[in-house]
């Protein structure tokens, strides 16, 4: 079935969520990410106890785009879970409090054409009772599905693009290695299940030769590894951006590249052992 630029016409679709400690912790742990100040609930620093990764929304918006991708774009549900996330901007207003019931909308923003499908771009809207926590611009594309109208862009307000890496050599790298088992172990820990990650016939059906990891696996990787190269503290982090350009087999490994950082920006990447990029043009801010 095919996208079409009905999509851009129709109103958010809301859900409500309890992003209690369990979740947030296992989330880390399924990254995995073991700075103490993500497990520590007896912590009085800050609200709920726990640091709450700064990925950690992914998560939450997976649930609304399970409930609510195929609603109104003229795709079927299968061809909804099979969208590939091809890019993502986030947005954190402030950290996010373990313990928070959370309103998360998401609306459909613009719709693309390329030669492999057409792609949708979703902006997710997560609040604390009218006080806006973050919000989220998701690339996704959908391979073999044609584009119903024209390519179309909503002219709706958002943040400027991070500025390009300075860098010309890495600042530092280090390996992250990747278990067969570390699909299972996110999909668990993160309420992210996707079939193509954990199924070797769902993958090969899928196109791929078998499964590999989550493209928001790799980014939140990416972006304990980079913070902990720089000394930056995963509670500053305020925007992380990134296109998503290699696919990360299960059984293998990627390099997670410090390129440059400045007082509040800090750009990183991931590279293959290939040389292939997993992730290009990352980035974060902080405070």
């Amino acid at each position: 079935m095919p996208l079409t630029t009905e999509a851009l016409a129709q109103p958010p679709v809301a859900i409500e969520l309890d992003v209690d400690a369990r979740w947030t912790m296992a989330y880390a742990a399924g990254v995995p990410d073991e700075r103490a100040e993500l497990y520590a609930t007896d912590s009085s620093d800050r609200p709920g106890g726990v640091q709450v990764h700064p990925v950690f929304p992914v998560a939450a918006e997976w649930q609304l785009i399970i409930a609510s991708a195929a609603a109104n774009t003229g795709l079927s549900a299968d061809e909804a879970r099979r969208g590939i996330h091809i890019g993502h901007d986030l947005v954190l207003s402030r950290p996010i409090h373990a313990g928070e019931r959370i309103r998360l909308a998401v609306r459909t923003v613009g719709v693309g054409r390329r030669r492999a499908g057409a792609t949708q771009t979703a902006e997710f809207t997560a609040t604390v009772r009218d006080e806006v926590v973050w919000q989220t611009r998701m690339t996704s594309l959908y391979l073999g599905v044609d584009l119903v109208g024209e390519a179309t862009e909503l002219d709706h307000p958002w943040v400027a693009p991070i500025d390009p890496t300075p860098a010309t050599s890495p600042l530092a790298v280090e390996t992250s290695w990747v278990r067969p088992i570390d699909a299972h172990v996110y999909s668990e820990c993160a309420r992210i299940w996707n079939p193509i990650h954990t199924d070797l016939v769902a993958a090969r059906r899928s196109g791929l030769a078998a499964p590999i990891l989550h493209g928001t696996a790799t980014l939140a990787r990416s972006v304990s590894i980079a913070t902990r190269l720089a000394g930056v503290a995963l509670g500053d982090v305020r925007r992380v951006s990134c296109w998503f350009s290699g696919q990360v087999p299960l059984g293998s490994s990627f390099d997670v590249r410090l390129l440059a950082f400045d007082e509040h920006t800090l750009w990183f990447d991931a590279v293959l052992p290939d040389g292939t990029l997993a992730l290009r043009n990352a980035a974060l801010t902080f405070v």
